[in-house]
């Protein structure tokens, strides 16, 4: 899924996606619902500030808040049920034809 981001909209971005033989769609950018990654990210950072709550307080080099959340975030990936997972998927039919019908604006998550 693309949303207009710049990298995905370089030049050589999309000469990538051409050279690979990937077809692009354009759908709403207003309609990140529909990207499941979107969902774990907030998820993952919520576990983040539970498990952790010190780290909205990390100091230091960004390579020194690199490695400590490269220690870190591992760990917070695996704390994320299986479950989870399985449920934001089986969601996206229903997502999926609340953007065709709104015509391909969707707020409703």
């Amino acid at each position: 899924m693309q949303d207009g981001a710049k990298v995905h909209t370089a030049k050589v971005s999309i000469a990538s996606f051409e050279d690979h033989g990937i077809i692009l769609y354009n759908h709403s950018p207003y309609s990140p619902d529909l990207n499941p990654i979107e969902h774990i990210l907030v998820h993952m950072k919520c576990k983040l500030h539970r498990m952790y709550p010190d780290v909205v307080n990390l100091q230091g080099s960004p390579q020194t808040m690199q490695r400590r959340l490269a220690a870190i975030l591992p760990q917070v990936w695996e704390e994320i049920r299986e479950r989870y997972f399985e449920t934001i998927l089986d969601s996206m039919p229903e997502r999926v034809q609340a953007v065709i019908d709104a015509r391909g604006w969707y707020t409703r998550y």
